[in-house]
């Protein structure tokens, strides 16, 4: 760039011409190489942004589809009575829902008594999203525990999770 200024210079003014014709001289070589240096830029900076695009759009694709690729950790919760009356008193069933998240087809849900001194039971099926408990005729309390089982992945691994719920029987 200097050199490019300087013969510039050289050729175009001699020392002694008017000090005007060689400051516009100077500031033409100066306009000239920025506009061809900005319009280079300019020129790459299209292509750069052009080339970086697909590389966005591949990385926004992966993120959104990591999900199916490997088996995801379920989380649950369960929700239903802290308490019931039990049958002999006028109680009846009642259900607890579970609210399951990160599930994938084919998840399975299994319910079971962790301690039961109440005598209840299972009124329905123990492979389902939520259960219906039958709270028995002892005054006592149960600790119900669902577990979550996502099916394996490719790799062949699979992702569970657990939740326990306590309700207390009485004559209430």
């Amino acid at each position: 760039m200097k050199k490019n200024i300087l013969s510039n210079f050289l050729g175009h003014n001699h020392v002694g011409d008017d000090k005007y014709g060689v400051e516009n001289s100077i500031k033409t070589d100066f306009s000239h190489v920025n506009s061809l240096h900005y319009s280079k830029n300019h020129i790459e900076d299209t292509s750069e942004k052009k080339s970086i695009l697909p590389s966005y759009i591949i990385l926004v694709v992966l993120f959104l589809f990591t999900n199916f690729l490997f088996a995801q950790q379920p989380a649950c919760n369960l929700n239903g009575v802290l308490e019931a009356k039990r049958l002999r008193d006028g109680g009846q069933n009642f259900t607890i829902n579970s609210e399951v998240l990160r599930t994938t087809p084919g998840t399975i849900y299994k319910w079971e008594f962790k301690s039961n001194t109440s005598a209840a039971t299972f009124a329905t099926p123990t492979n389902q999203p939520n259960i219906t408990i039958n709270p028995g005729n002892k005054n006592g309390n149960f600790n119900i525990k669902l577990t979550i089982i996502n099916p394996p992945d490719s790799r062949g691994t699979s992702k569970t999770c657990s939740c326990t719920k306590s309700v207390s029987i009485g004559n209430l």
